[in-house]
């Protein structure tokens, strides 16, 4: 009896080890999906950014243009220096970019093994999403909504949702990113001397020489 007694424990907390590992491991599975969902959502985040800023010297115009994507949720109020959502979802302001695999997106070499057969099935990642958020950086202006540094944050959350009830996973990345325009430099006319602003030499200047003239040179040393 006593080893019977004994064989069941030892196969008790073998099984109660292998479930820690294995919930370990899936942790850190969920932990890389959400890392990566994060990272594509910053990607894209930058890319829209970008767009936002066209010539614009700073993130102001930008900022303005994105003040009715405020976020006011639990935790993401801002305080003096407001986040604003970058990429609404589908719903909106305040609702999750997917991250699902549409499989008519797919190339058919996506569909296949190296060997060329058919894959038949793989994850779809419906469960996997994330939100980016802009927020102006501690610079001159403590409003949050006028950038005077050219420089903002941009903080994307990736998220894994598991079954109902249970605890999502979710990674957050940050990236200040900096605003490269550079101011435009113009002239009236041309920059030559005797440069008008019609492009003519109705300035005070002198004209310049008629290089049409040949001038012959002498040859003696």
């Amino acid at each position: 009896m006593g080893i019977v007694t004994m064989v069941t424990l030892a196969v008790l907390l073998s099984y109660g080890m292998v479930s820690r590992e294995a919930e370990v491991q899936g942790d850190g599975r969920r932990y890389k999906e959400a890392y990566f969902a994060a990272q594509a959502g910053l990607a894209e985040a930058r890319e829209a950014m970008r767009i936002r800023l066209g010539v614009d010297e700073t993130y102001t115009p930008a900022i303005q243009a994105m003040l009715a994507l405020q976020v006011n949720e639990p935790g993401l109020n801002g305080g003096a220096r407001p986040y604003f959502e970058v990429l609404p979802g589908p719903g909106g302001a305040g609702t999750w970019n997917s991250l699902a695999i549409n499989e008519a997106d797919l190339a058919p070499a996506e569909r296949q093994s190296p060997s060329g057969e058919d894959y038949a099935a793989y994850p779809r990642q419906e469960n996997v999403r994330y939100r980016v958020f802009l927020r102006d950086d501690e610079d001159g202006d403590p409003s949050g909504a006028l950038d005077d540094n050219k420089q903002v944050w941009l903080i994307a959350i990736g998220e894994v949702v598991g079954p109902d009830g249970s605890r999502p996973t979710r990674a957050v990345i940050q990236a200040l990113i900096t605003n490269e325009n550079a101011p435009a430099v113009t002239s009236p006319g041309t920059v030559m001397t005797g440069g008008g602003s019609d492009n003519t030499y109705s300035t005070t200047a002198d004209a310049p020489d008629d290089f049409n003239d040949v001038a012959t040179l002498s040859s003696a040393p």
